[in-house]
Order: structure tokens, then C-alpha cells, then sequence
């Protein structure tokens, strides 16, 4: 029975029933644990009644009871493993064998602390080189974390530079740009400047022509009431339609009458005067009519106006499309003996 029972606390103690490690590390017991739970103590039952029913041929019956033995002897041992005979003994000539296990505990179960206790040292042994490890492991842990933030840095640092020297190189290519812009507008001022001295010779020389033409033309202004400054042919059907517009090209299988346009500026406003007009044919002789002034093709009074003007006069020619002959041609405009202007043309 001793063995049995010593058996059942050995495997009730491996498995953590009895006794178990807190988080601390200490042993406390766990029978409280144990009892609450159904499963285990029926577990333990069973372990119980197949170790007693395995130990059955093991076991040998009482010897015969004496009679001769008072029913109320008694004797009380202590267990103890090398004196199991004495037990056996005691048995056959007492009537109650009470058998003590006061401060012994069985080999096994001994055996069974010691290793607990010894496989506690190996576990805060292994806790504290853990505990080192780990407490290295962070210092290098710092140590690595130290190293990448000096690499990142240093990192950070190589790329600062190299966008601080692609910036500096961008920099010195912008300047050398300005540099030439800078000189390019130089050469461009001087150039200005030189034009600004031509074009101011140019006014000053202007200026003194101006102040020629001005008494110039105060001495005829009385000669001269019109300056007609441009002229213009345009070909016009007898109904006044105009077929070539004034300055596009005249084509002779069209023509009927042509009729000058002329541009002038007004010097003696406010009166008429008497334009004779000369139109010369391809053979250099003068085109004239029954009704033409001696020496001139045509007569026309203009009412003078002042400033720049324009002025359609009456046409020469007939009804006739094709009265003009291909060939050049040139229209001369008087007043009292004085070519005002003239324009060549052609009849194509």
C-alpha cells in the first residue's frame, strides 16, 4: 500500500497536481486547484484502481487472526522503508497496527522534489543567462539602433550634398546664362545707343529740312493751294459701276473709262482751283478730245479742303469695253503751269 500510495503522489506531483511553480518562480501547492476539478480527481480515482487491481498478484492474504490477542492492543510505528518486516510482525500480534509517517517522506516522492527543486535551479539558471542574453541583446539592439541612425544620417548628409552640389552646378550654369544674357544686352544697348545717336543726327537733320521746306513753302504758299502726295487708276463702266477697283491690275479688254483717284493735303483751303490733267498713250502722245484744253486731256475744279483728303475726278474714255490698248501709260495732274504729280501704269 505504501508503494502504491508513494506511486499515486510521485504521478500526481510530475503532473502538477499537488504542487505547481508560480510566476515567481517558488513552489506552492496546488491541491486547492485540484479538487475543484472533476476531471482530475476522477482521473486519479481511475489511475488508483487499475495500480490496486495490477498489484492484486502481489499481494499476499493476512496472516490468521489470534484470538488470543486483545482486541484493544495496539501498537504504533514509524514507516520506515527497511523495516517493513517489523510491521508484518506487528501485525500478528496486535490488534491494531497504526503506522506513522511523521517527518518521513517517501524516497520517491523525495526524489521526485529534488528534481523539481533541481530542475528550478537549471530554469533560474537558464532565466538568469536568458535575462544577460537578453539584457545583451538590447544593449546591442541600442548599439545597432545608434549605428542606423548614424548610417541614415550619414546617408541623409551624402544626399544633402549631392543635391547641394547638383544645386551649386545649376547655379554656376545659371549664372554663366545671365552672364551672357547680361552680355548680350550690353552689345544690345551699345547698338541702341548707336542707333539712338544716328536716328537723333537723323531728327536734327530732319529738323533743318523741315525748317527749309517750312519757308519754302510759305514763299509758294500762295502758288501752290494743293500737295497731292499719291494717285490712283481704277477702270469704270459708262454707268459709273466701278469694274477695277484702285490699284489692282487693269485689263485691257475691259477697259471703258479710267478714272484717276487722287490723295492730297489742302494748303490754301477754302477755295476751288482748276486741275488740267495730261493722260500719255503708249506712243508718248497726249490723249485728247474735242473739248480738252489746248495741251492737256481734260479739266477739273477741286473745292480744296484742309488736311489730308481724297478725291475721285471724272473719267476718260467711252462706252466701248477695249478703248485702251494694251501698253504703258502715265497720267501727269497740273495747276498753272506746275506739275503737282504724276504715276506710270499699266494696261495689260
Amino acid at each position: 500500500m505504501y508503494e502504491f500510495l508513494q506511486s499515486t503522489l510521485e504521478a500526481l506531483a510530475n503532473r502538477g497536481i499537488l504542487f505547481c511553480y508560480d510566476e515567481s518562480g517558488k513552489i506552492r501547492k496546488n491541491i486547492d486547484s485540484f479538487s475543484s476539478e472533476a476531471a482530475e480527481v476522477d482521473s486519479v480515482f481511475r489511475e488508483m484502481q487499475e495500480n490496486v487491481n495490477g498489484r492484486q498478484s502481489y499481494w499476499g492474504n493476512l496472516p490468521p487472526e489470534d484470538f488470543s490477542v486483545s482486541m484493544d492492543s495496539k501498537i504504533s510505528l514509524a514507516f520506515n522503508e527497511d523495516d517493513k518486516n517489523k510491521i508484518t510482525a506487528a501485525i500478528r500480534h496486535y490488534h491494531n497496527v497504526i503506522v506513522t509517517m511523521d517527518n518521513v517522506i517517501p524516497s520517491s516522492f523525495s526524489r521526485t522534489v529534488e528534481r523539481l527543486n533541481s530542475e528550478k535551479g537549471q530554469l533560474q539558471e537558464e532565466k538568469e543567462a536568458l535575462k544577460k542574453e537578453i539584457e545583451s541583446l538590447s544593449q546591442q539592439k541600442k548599439q545597432y539602433r545608434w549605428v542606423f541612425i548614424l548610417f541614415i544620417a550619414v546617408i541623409v548628409s551624402l544626399v544633402g550634398l549631392y543635391s547641394l552640389n547638383n544645386s551649386i552646378s545649376d547655379m554656376n550654369t545659371c549664372i554663366a546664362q545671365l552672364q551672357d544674357t547680361l552680355s548680350n544686352k550690353r552689345d544690345s544697348i551699345r547698338q541702341q545707343n548707336i542707333q539712338i545717336q544716328e536716328l537723333s543726327a537723323d531728327i536734327v537733320s530732319c529738323r533743318d529740312s523741315l525748317r527749309t521746306f517750312e519757308s519754302k513753302f510759305l514763299s509758294v504758299k500762295d502758288i501752290f493751294p494743293i500737295h497731292i502726295t499719291n494717285i490712283e487708276i481704277g477702270n469704270i463702266y459708262h454707268n459709273g459701276e466701278i469694274e477695277t477697283d484702285y490699284g489692282n491690275m487693269i485689263y485691257s479688254s475691259h477697259t471703258m473709262y479710267l478714272q484717276p483717284k487722287i490723295t492730297y493735303v489742302g494748303i490754301n483751303t477754302g477755295c476751288s482751283v482748276d486741275l488740267k490733267i495730261k493722260w500719255y498713250m503708249p506712243n508718248g502722245l497726249i490723249k485728247t478730245g474735242n473739248s480738252s484744253p489746248s495741251g492737256y486731256s481734260q479739266q477739273e475744279s477741286l473745292y480744296v479742303y484742309s488736311g489730308s483728303n481724297s478725291k475721285i475726278l471724272s473719267g476718260w474714255g467711252n462706252t466701248t469695253k477695249g478703248h485702251w490698248i494694251k501698253g504703258e501709260y502715265r497720267i501727269e495732274i497740273w495747276y498753272e503751269n506746275v506739275c503737282l504729280n504724276s504715276k506710270a501704269f499699266t494696261i495689260y
